[in-house]
């Protein structure tokens, strides 16, 4: 009888052990497709991309998703109108605001504000390094700047909106090694023209 109960009891737990997926040593659970955990998303996992904004407008929302299989995110970003612009005459892009697993400091120039990013992941980093574009014109100037609170927590899913008559300046970081996720928070300015 014991050893029928032990036998009942050992089987249970291998089932359990073989069967339930868990997020450990066992099975780890692939990412959904770019577009289903992210609709829109104009990335795939661990690829490079570009995203500008169309003319005279500026960027609005940024939304990502992680996910811990590729250990990278993919992204979504929406555009506004600038009141009172039509286009911006100055537009040119940074050079690279941080180094694979390095700090991410970074305000555009020239009373410019963003209006696009390139992005490249690196596989041996499980991090990704960023460009931005910034755009400006001739008189237009920048007041009212501030660094708003982190846009998301690691491993989490990303939602910012710019705040109303605000616009993007920069972008500030840190990427962490033990989750292999970066934290972003936002440079933000008003324009006057």
């Amino acid at each position: 009888m014991a050893s029928t109960r032990a036998w009942v009891a050992t089987a249970v737990l291998l089932t359990c052990i073989f069967t339930v997926p868990t997020d450990g040593w066992s099975r780890r659970r692939r990412c959904p497709s770019h577009t289903s955990a992210l609709p829109g998303a104009i990335n795939r996992w661990d690829q490079a991309f570009r995203f500008v904004c169309p003319s005279g407008q500026a960027i609005s929302r940024v939304q990502s998703v992680h996910c811990n299989h590729a250990e990278d995110r993919v992204w979504r970003f929406e555009c506004k109108s600038v009141p009172g612009l039509s286009s911006f005459t100055q537009r040119y892009w940074s050079s690279w605001i941080n180094a694979f697993d390095g700090p991410m400091t970074y305000a555009c120039p020239y009373n410019s504000i963003v209006t696009g990013f390139h992005s490249e992941h690196s596989n041996n980093s499980e991090d990704r390094r960023w460009k931005v574009m910034c755009s400006g014109k001739e008189g237009m100037g920048i007041s009212n700047r501030y660094i708003d609170e982190y846009a998301n927590i690691r491993d989490g899913r990303m939602n910012y909106y710019v705040p109303y008559g605000f616009y993007i300046r920069g972008m500030h970081g840190h990427h962490d090694n033990g989750s292999e996720d970066r934290l972003y928070r936002f440079d933000l300015c008003r324009i006057n023209l």
